[in-house]
């Protein structure tokens, strides 16, 4: 196995860990079904991103072609889960135990991690700056599918897309700056990743 499809795996492996163990925690303490609680956890975009980066990371592991702009932009994704949730969030969290390891494991040491796999091994030469628009689709997705739910149960996972409270002017506002902040990280991705050259930083990360 290359070094590349060793990281993936090691990646794959720790999201998978992390997203079961939390899954059965919330089982074990509030006696629901499975069904429920995948309900609640795929509720919030950091569930989504770690799940993609997870199953992504797990094809590069089995041999799979590496999508190197698909991973681009799951880089985005999972950076700015990251740096919202350390600059907004972070300090209203008193988490201990097994909580604290599984809110470290989701927003901090595998964010960084896919971030060391992406600058070692995915190609970047071939990276432009109309590939952020497709990167858009995933935050964009996630905000239409996160306010129709809404519309069942009531429950905003975030206070930027509540909708009942907000307005559709002011909500339509927010879901736009927050492509636009997207955008710039965007930008600064495939800046980086166009000056880092062609090829891989390691050459055994070939499949």
């Amino acid at each position: 196995m290359t070094s590349k499809r060793l990281c993936a795996a090691l990646l794959a492996l720790a999201v998978c860990v992390t997203i079961v163990t939390r899954v059965w925690l919330r089982i074990d303490r509030y006696d629901i079904g499975l069904l429920e609680t995948l309900a609640f956890n795929y509720r919030y975009f950091t569930i989504w991103t770690n799940t993609l980066v997870g199953l992504t990371c797990a094809w590069v592991a089995l041999g799979g072609r590496e999508p190197s702009k698909v991973q681009s932009g799951l880089l985005l994704s999972i950076s700015m889960v990251a740096i919202v949730y350390h600059v907004l969030l972070a300090h209203l969290r008193d988490y201990h135990g097994i909580d604290m390891v599984i809110d470290l494991m989701l927003h901090t040491l595998i964010p960084l991690g896919f971030a060391g796999y992406w600058l070692l091994f995915v190609q970047k030469a071939d990276l432009r700056f109309p590939d952020i628009l497709p990167w858009l689709i995933l935050p964009l997705l996630y905000c239409i599918v996160a306010m129709l739910r809404a519309q069942f149960d009531g429950r905003y996972p975030y206070h930027f897309l509540n909708l009942s409270d907000l307005g559709p002017l002011r909500t339509g506002l927010n879901i736009f700056g927050l492509l636009l902040v997207f955008s710039g990280f965007g930008v600064l991705i495939v800046w980086v990743g166009q000056r880092l050259g062609r090829g891989p930083v390691f050459a055994g990360s070939q499949p």
